[in-house]
Formats: structure tokens, sequence, C-alpha cells
């Protein structure tokens, strides 16, 4: 079964199951791109270590997005 796609004057006709296909690779490929750049910023990973530290030792808070500005205030 080949999938067409067709150039008319009002642009390019993409079937839906092809057009699923390439946002759901598109997606993947952001999700790529961000734990790259998380990768290579340093400050970034010394953050992450000292989070997994703190957890470690039971140094955390837990709380809901809401209540987020009263626990760090």
């Amino acid at each position: 079964m080949g999938l067409k796609v067709r150039v008319t004057r009002e642009g390019i006709l993409i079937p839906e199951e092809l057009f699923k296909e390439m946002m759901s690779t598109y997606a993947k490929v952001e999700q790529i791109l961000a734990t790259l750049e998380t990768l290579a910023d340093e400050e970034a990973l010394k953050t992450i270590e000292r989070s997994r530290e703190e957890v470690a030792k039971g140094e955390f808070v837990e709380c809901s997005a809401n209540d987020l500005e009263k626990v760090l205030s």
C-alpha cells in the first residue's frame, strides 16, 4: 500500500497516517535535542547531581504545582 502525497495549487496533501507518523518522529527528535542540550550544559548537570544527592539524603519537599510558591517563600 503506497501512501501518495499530492501537490495542488492550494498546497501539499499528505495522507493522515503519514502526517501522524511525521509528527511522532518530530516529537521524538525534539526530545532528543532537548536531552542533548541538557547534557551539553555543565551547570544543568551539576544541578541534577545536587538534586539526586538531596533526594538520596531525604532533603526534598513534595508539593503540588499550586503550592510551589508557598513552599519556595
